[in-house]
């Protein structure tokens, strides 16, 4: 074919395209307005959303011509393609959205397509072909908006792990009961006392005394007091009954000073270490045992005791029982005359210097819960790992060991190591919340948002960790909302980074400046942020300048981060990121 016959193709087609209409709408392309929301546009939840409206001017649209526009985010290194809307001219007979040439015409539209992360640093662009009859014709492509805010990636991977808590208690109250038996209206301490009838012996109870005391004043026991209640038997006039009860306990306590004078201690009957009380007539104590007895009228008698406020009333028509009284005379009265003691004290467990130094010398002597308690009294994360292990290897059922093994490997950055150990803490104690936490958060930090949230939700109330793990998948899947609950009452950089995503702009102030990170890199990164939402121009460069004193990286990350785009070209902005 001749070059002057391709020519004349080339001008034929031009002609056509200039006659059909498309010519003029590719010319006048870029007289086509379109406003973006948000703008620029924002990341969500893994997601960038757009929502545009298109207006075309009077006398654009061709009325034979169907245009497919599409909105796309164009990065250094690729396009990202939103979904395509059909406008059409008002003679063409193809579905779309009616424009009228006259009058000009508008349109809506909305999409959603997954983040990547070239999109940081981009252009919304729109691009528009036009198609009459058999002819296509690419009217032309624009930018309309930037790409893309991504400040919800400022979220801090610090989900919170749960420490199996050990129960040591280094001290841990004591006490001994005994009982002084005495013979009926006397007061006199009688160490070889009985009642073979009703089964009491002063014999063994003494020595059960008398070793407790002993027992009590030497390590690792503290002796902290001794209470002495004496009693009297409900038979007798109230007179005598109150001077037998009262006696009866200066005895004992008397008894106790010559142990102590036996042990070289010197403690008189009146010291402070003893306190007395009396009971003048044991009515409790008698319901008790007719109620624990087999007696055959027992229900009768407990009739009349509790029928009867007058306490010689009762004894009174007890007594007329004649055999029942004997009965009770003999099996019941003799061990209400008595003293009951209570020696109370103290076992004091070892040191934190004797646990710490025997998890390493000699680790097999401690119980369970004092080498878990070791494993708190030192700061470093190899000693901790390695009183854990050994933890497993003493108890290898305990559920604890495990967790705390697999926490300490978690915050070594181990985790697929602490996740095997987690699992093990899981099966030996299935259904703990605190385990369930933990794996979740190690599901959390390998980017399994499903399973972490289950695991979360398992975990229940096994402690505000939970909740603040939880704040993270909010973060991450974009329930700000959601988050900023979770988030209740923890001043940390994350509930600040909530509030400012669910528009508490003020809150997240509040809150940044009550964290940790109120003076670090990343806190000061979050403030220039939340000035530059304010339009506070010298919020956003003296912020920035701190952020960036701290951590040199984040010059190149605000230099291209569109919460400041409309700083960039800004002598301030540019002198803080240099």
């Amino acid at each position: 074919m001749s070059k002057i016959k391709v020519f004349s193709y080339i001008l034929l087609g031009m002609a056509v395209a200039g006659c059909n209409g498309l010519g003029k709408m590719a010319k006048n392309f870029n007289t086509v307005k379109y406003e973006v929301t948000p703008n620029p546009l924002e990341m969500h939840g893994d997601s960038v959303a757009i929502a545009v409206k298109g207006s075309y001017p009077a006398k654009y649209f061709a009325k034979k011509v169907d245009a497919t526009v599409t909105p796309m985010v164009k990065s250094s290194t690729g396009e990202h393609n939103f979904k395509s809307v059909t406008n059409v001219g008002e003679k063409s007979t193809t579905a779309g959205n009616k424009i009228n040439y006259k009058t000009g015409g508008s349109f809506t539209y909305s999409d959603k397509i997954a983040y990547t992360a070239d999109m940081k640093a981009a252009d919304v662009m729109v691009k528009a072909s036009g198609t009459k009859g058999k002819t296509t014709k690419e009217l032309g492509s624009m930018k309309i908006a930037d790409g893309t805010i991504v400040t919800p990636l400022l979220v801090r991977n610090d989900e919170k792990t749960i420490v199996g808590k050990d129960q040591f208690v280094r001290i841990v109250p004591v006490s001994f009961e005994g009982t002084m038996y005495y013979l009926i209206n006397t007061a006199n301490v009688n160490p070889n006392f009985k009642v073979k009838e009703c089964g009491i012996s002063n014999k063994p109870e003494f020595a059960a005394i008398d070793s407790a005391l002993k027992a009590m004043t030497i390590a690792p026991y503290n002796l902290k007091g001794i209470s002495i209640m004496g009693y009297a038997s409900p038979d007798g006039t109230e007179k005598l009954n109150t001077e037998l009860a009262v006696n009866r306990g200066k005895a004992s306590a008397k008894h106790l000073s010559g142990l102590f004078k036996k042990m070289k201690m010197k403690v008189s009957p009146d010291s402070s270490l003893f306190t007395l009380n009396s009971t003048n007539e044991d009515w409790a104590g008698f319901q008790n045992l007719m109620q624990a007895g087999n007696m055959p009228q027992k229900d009768m008698i407990l009739r009349i005791v509790a029928s009867n406020s007058d306490p010689e009333a009762r004894e009174m028509e007890i007594k007329k029982m004649g055999k029942a009284y004997t009965e009770i005379a003999e099996g019941v009265l003799p061990k209400l005359r008595r003293s009951a003691i209570s020696i109370n004290g103290e076992k004091v467990g070892r040191s934190d210097e004797q646990i710490a130094a025997l998890a390493k010398s000699n680790p097999d002597s401690l119980s369970v819960e004092e080498i878990l308690y070791a494993g708190t009294l030192t700061q470093d994360l190899n000693e901790k790992l390695s009183i854990y292990r050994t933890a497993q290897r003493l108890y290898p059922q305990e559920w604890r060991a495990a967790n705390n093994t697999g926490m300490i490997l978690f915050q070594q950055g181990d985790v697929d190591g602490a996740m095997a150990e987690f699992n093990k803490a899981d099966q030996l104690n299935s259904n703990n919340g605190i385990v369930k936490n933990n794996i979740g958060a190690c599901y959390s930090r390998k980017g399994d948002r499903a399973n972490a949230a289950a695991a979360y939700a398992a975990a229940g109330n096994a402690g505000p960790e939970v909740k603040e793990n939880m704040g993270i998948l909010d973060i991450r899947n974009g329930n700000y909302s959601s988050a900023v609950s979770n988030y209740s009452g923890v001043s940390t950089f994350n509930a600040a980074l909530a509030r400012l995503l669910s528009g508490d702009k003020e809150g997240a102030m509040m809150t940044l400046e009550a964290s940790p990170d109120k003076d670090s890199a990343i806190g000061y990164y979050l403030k220039a942020i939340i000035a530059a939402r304010n339009g506070n121009a010298a919020g956003v460069t003296d912020n920035l300048r701190n952020a960036c004193a701290k951590d040199a990286s984040l010059k190149a990350a605000a230099a291209e981060d569109r919460e400041f785009i409309k700083w960039f070209n800004d002598a301030g902005f540019k002198a803080s990121i240099q």
